[in-house]
């Protein structure tokens, strides 16, 4: 009896630990979008199954070798998804210009290299001997200038190795995402209605060999 409630104790403090995260990284975006609306886009972190969708664009064998390239981190739920994806720590780097997020998912994310940059910064930051694999964004582009939108697309285009595959999500549902660099191919698009708000997530690859790229999940 007593092993019973010392584990039930466990999992309810547990419980209220995932609670007060939630809690704290809720806060901490709300915060951030009263200071910073145009570079936060978002009333809440995104949920683990708009997460989930976005990591699960990445393969198995996609995943194994080359860097990774995450664009708004913002508390990190994507962070966390696709380091259980199977993105090495080490081969994950993260790009989160607001000052008190990036400095959250350094604590977070220990061994993962957050930098607090904007992404039209990508190139500087990059080691030309590890081919960027993907680039993973939760950037909100329908509200940043369009100078800067184009300068990122500019630079999603330059730091993606050939083959290689960029995955953006947008809460505009209907129509075709405008924010693509030109001649990126469109492979998958797929709603995730458990969001606030819901969204679609659409991954796009580098045209190259396309015979020969692979890496993506493809509907």
């Amino acid at each position: 009896m007593g092993a019973n409630r010392g584990h039930g104790g466990s999992v309810l403090f547990n419980f209220t630990q995932s609670v007060k995260r939630l809690i704290y990284q809720e806060l901490l975006m709300l915060k951030e979008l009263v200071r910073h609306p145009r570079d936060i886009g978002a009333i809440s972190p995104s949920s683990g199954a708009l997460a989930a969708e976005m990591a699960s664009a990445l393969s198995a064998s996609l995943v194994e070798s080359g860097t990774f390239i995450e664009l708004g981190a913002g508390t990190g739920p994507v962070t966390k998804a696709l380091l259980g994806r199977g993105v090495k720590p080490g081969s994950l780097l993260v790009f989160e210009k607001s000052e008190i997020l990036a400095g959250c998912l350094s604590k977070r994310f220990p061994d993962v290299r957050v930098l607090c940059r904007g992404a039209e910064e990508m190139g500087r930051h990059v080691d030309d001997k590890s081919p960027v694999r993907a680039i993973i964004s939760s950037l909100p582009f329908r509200s940043l200038p369009a100078d800067v939108s184009g300068a990122i697309m500019s630079e999603i285009a330059k730091v993606l190795a050939p083959g290689g595959f960029y995955v953006q999500f947008t809460y505009a549902l209907m129509g075709e995402m405008p924010f693509v660099p030109a001649g990126f191919i469109k492979v998958r698009s797929r709603f995730v209605l458990l969001n606030i708000p819901p969204a679609k997530v659409e991954v796009f690859r580098k045209p190259e060999a396309m015979d020969r790229a692979e890496g993506v999940e493809a509907d």
